[in-house]
């Protein structure tokens, strides 16, 4: 059923639902759409996706209410790959793979807008050299989204006062006022 009355958001086309399938099936995270529906609201060039309770979709089917700039949680934007945001990584990241883990000072320092240190670093899983990762505290709470210096098991064995993780974005953002709802 298309959208009647609300013209801001639209059903992802076939294409963009198998980027964001990929991805979901990458990091183990499917299950996510037996809950709630994806919307996608095309803004600046970018098609970013939102994901919604089924209630608010139908809503959204609907009703026009004004422009609207956001509905539901975002999870990221999808073109040829699909990029998480900062709480799409929260809500649906369940996979070890792409992560480091950092420990209490490393966390801080990184939701300061901080890069993280070897000396930082507890354990990594399965990353390359300049990939994005998601960076995790002791609890197993993504903080932020980070890029890769080297290898996840390289890291280890790399000096202490070297930067690992070069931060993208962490959820200190909130706080600095930066940059919101950034995906990498």
């Amino acid at each position: 059923m298309a959208f009647k009355g609300n013209k801001e958001f639209r059903d992802p086309r076939e294409k963009e639902l198998k980027v964001i399938l990929n991805a979901l099936r990458y990091f183990n995270s499917s299950d996510f759409l037996k809950k709630y529906e994806l919307v996608i609201k095309e803004k600046n060039g970018t098609r970013e996706v939102f994901a919604v309770s089924k209630e608010l979709k139908e809503f959204l089917r609907q009703f026009r209410i004004g422009k609207m700039e956001n509905a539901g949680i975002k999870l990221g934007e999808v073109g040829r790959r699909f990029r998480f945001s900062l709480e799409g990584a929260f809500w649906l990241v369940k996979s070890d793979k792409k992560r480091v883990w950092v420990n209490s000072k490393g966390e801080m320092l990184f939701l300061y807008g901080r890069d993280i240190f070897a000396s930082s670093v507890i354990k990594a899983k399965e990353f390359k050299e300049n990939e994005i990762v998601f960076v995790c505290n002791e609890d197993d709470d993504v903080l932020g989204i980070g890029k890769s210096r080297f290898d996840s098991e390289r890291i280890s064995f790399i000096d202490p006062d070297r930067v690992v993780i070069e931060n993208l974005t962490d959820r200190g953002q909130y706080l600095r006022k930066k940059k919101l709802y950034s995906s990498f």
